[in-house]
């Protein structure tokens, strides 16, 4: 049998993650889908025939999407917060790569399968309900406006990987600590940009600039914006996948 992945091994996992957690996510989903029924109740206008508040909307979904999909990781994850839940992780006869996996499809296909069903459920619901016809499902409005969405897809995945890393990296309160290093780590990153654009346009930097110095450095721009997005896109949760993979190798029993 294969040592690094075996898909009866993976599947088991994934039902013993399943059975040993299932009431508590159900009560997630509960507490969430009430969550924002009760948003959607105080944010109905009833003087404007329950017109709809599509700030609510939007805040519900995201914030439950980022909020909620990286507590979910994290929840995953929670054995590494106990010594003795930790020795029992990784004492399971499987592969690290397998227990990543599980990790993976939780939190990156699970997660948000779930996520939009619920959302979806309690949005129609509450539009339906309203009788007014200049309501619409948020759904709706994000297919009218897909594009840019590969940016809002990509940091989601790379903040629930980053969120996993930092489970595995930090054990106890380990939400706590990946949300300051997260921060942490953007700070650093404006910072280097900050100095990588006085770098390149000089002293003068805070000084409005000539339609023609603009256009000397509008290949610098293009080139740093394009290996920007390829590294967002493309590598930083990649990157943490792998480091998370061997953070797990290093915990060995």
């Amino acid at each position: 049998m294969n040592n690094f992945f075996s898909y009866e091994r993976f599947s088991l996992l994934v039902k013993r993650q399943w059975a040993e957690n299932n009431f508590i996510l159900m009560m997630g989903v509960v507490v969430y889908a009430s969550i924002v029924a009760v948003i959607y109740s105080i944010n109905f206008d009833a003087d404007n025939h329950f017109m709809l508040n599509k700030g609510a909307q939007t805040s519900m979904f995201v914030l439950g999407l980022f909020a909620g999909g990286t507590l979910f990781t994290n929840y995953i994850f929670k054995d590494f917060g106990n010594n003795i839940q930790t020795m029992s992780f990784l004492m399971t006869p499987a592969s690290h790569f397998e227990k990543l996996c599980v990790g993976l499809f939780y939190s990156l296909i699970a997660f948000p399968i779930a996520f939009l069903f619920v959302f979806g459920v309690v949005d129609f619901a509450f539009v339906a309900l309203s009788g007014n016809k200049s309501n619409e499902i948020l759904y709706s409005l994000i297919i009218e406006s897909y594009q840019g969405y590969s940016f809002f897809i990509s940091l989601w995945v790379t903040l629930q990987i980053f969120t996993m890393l930092g489970a595995v990296y930090f054990g106890k309160m380990s939400y706590i600590k990946t949300a300051f290093s997260g921060f942490l780590t953007i700070a650093i990153f404006i910072f280097i940009g900050y100095l990588l654009v006085k770098f390149i346009i000089g002293e003068d930097y805070n000084i409005r600039m000539s339609h023609a110095d603009r256009d000397s450095l509008s290949g610098t721009y293009k080139f740093l914006d394009n290996t920007l997005k390829i590294y967002i896109y493309y590598l930083l949760a990649p990157f943490f996948a792998v480091i998370t993979y061997f953070k797990l190798k290093e915990k060995e029993v």
